[in-house]
């Protein structure tokens, strides 16, 4: 019994110590998100610069990018509702979301302009998460 006790309280210790790292990477790993969705960001305005149609079962290449973030934000959120950087962050995914809404648009003659203008928007809201996460450290 007292073995029983041992490992349930060295799992519960390794399981902290592991959810403890994952907290305090959450200033790289915000980062990294946004990160990955300025590049696709910029990837989906070159496609449309270029004329470049993805096909409705490729769109998942830009879609893919926005779950993950999503995800991310649900995870974090349990531990630090209402943090700043978060809130700021999960603007930043939303304006991405509005960019990737519909996979039709590459196709259509002002994509390239729409595109950049859901870009000014993204920007703009990364660049307010990075403030956010800046003011917190």
């Amino acid at each position: 019994m007292d073995r029983r006790r041992f490992v349930v309280a060295a799992i519960a210790a390794g399981s902290l110590l592991a959810a403890g790292c994952y907290w305090q990477r959450y200033p790289r790993l915000v980062r990294t998100h946004l990160d990955l969705l300025s590049d696709y960001a910029a990837k989906l305005q070159q496609f449309a610069e270029d004329h470049v149609v993805v096909p409705t079962e490729r769109w998942g290449e830009f879609t893919y990018p926005l779950e993950r973030a999503r995800d991310f934000s649900r995870i974090v959120a349990g531990r630090w509702p209402g943090r700043a950087s978060l809130v700021a962050f999960d603007r930043a995914v939303e304006a991405y979301a509005a960019l990737v809404a519909d996979g039709a648009i590459l196709a259509r003659a002002d994509a390239a302009a729409e595109i950049a203008r859901g870009r000014e928007v993204l920007d703009r809201k990364i660049a307010e998460a990075r403030a956010a996460l800046a003011a917190e450290d």
